[in-house]
């Protein structure tokens, strides 16, 4: 009797692929090696199919489950001469997937001087999330292009704290971005002008007030601004003698 010859294999390829959230493992003849055959024989594994200790991002094992129809031998060997390996293992690679941030949802307020922006988890869109994992953004400073009322680039800085994962979602799994932009608006701030100077006159037969800039007063303003109102012309309710309402 001439018994058959032991092969042993291993994956020793380091098969790499990105988080898609499945532990399968795609290899290649190259991903394998075979050991045991003797001098001037040899053959190529094709199995394709493998699986990762897990479905996350890490270096971890690879192994393959084989079959005698995934060993092409080589010209002059006879795979009959060799008790066949029913697996391989080895070391395989998962690497990050890369998740990009938007500002969305137009997020606005009134003008009060600053640049600060006010953001919601709502005013975020993340793109790159393996369906089925959840990542919620929870940052909510940011910063307009510009103080002034208008619309404006909104830009949102982001590190590891400010990302909430959903039940059975590891953010470990991605590359975390690390700033977002999009469009925002600043509103115009509301003015309120009254006329306080008691304007005074005595009776000429119209309606007419003559006003100065001390007669009004305005309010609305942010701190350190304002302005004064230099309209001379205003209207008392009625042309007789008496306390009126003053429009201008």
């Amino acid at each position: 009797v001439i018994d058959r010859a032991l092969l042993t294999a291993a994956i020793t390829g380091v098969p790499t692929r990105t988080y898609d959230g499945t532990d399968v493992a795609t290899l290649t003849s190259g991903d394998y090696t075979l050991g045991g055959f003797i001098a001037g024989e040899g053959a190529t594994i094709t199995q394709t199919a493998g699986v990762y200790d897990s479905r996350n991002a890490r270096t971890q094992g690879v192994t393959a489950t084989l079959g005698a129809g995934d060993f092409a031998a080589q010209s002059g060997t006879l795979l009959s001469n060799y008790v066949l390996p029913t697996s391989a293992t080895g070391t395989g690679v998962i690497e990050r997937a890369l998740l990009t941030a938007a500002i969305i949802g137009d997020p606005r307020r009134a003008y009060d001087g600053t640049t600060a922006a006010l953001l919601q988890s709502t005013n975020f869109q993340l793109s790159g999330l393996v369906a089925g994992d959840v990542l919620t953004v929870t940052q909510t400073q940011g910063l307009y292009d510009d103080k002034n009322a208008g619309a404006r680039s909104v830009w949102a800085q982001l590190g590891e704290g400010d990302f909430a994962a959903g039940t059975g979602t590891l953010a470990s799994n991605y590359v975390l971005p690390t700033s977002a932009v999009g469009l925002g608006t600043i509103d115009r701030a509301n003015l309120v002008a009254t006329i306080i100077g008691y304007p005074t006159k005595r009776y000429d037969g119209t309606t007419g007030a003559t006003l100065a800039p001390a007669d009004y007063a305005i309010t609305g303003f942010v701190a350190g601004e304002g302005a004064a109102i230099n309209q001379t012309d205003g209207q008392y309710a009625s042309a007789d003698p008496g306390v009126w309402t003053v429009t201008a």
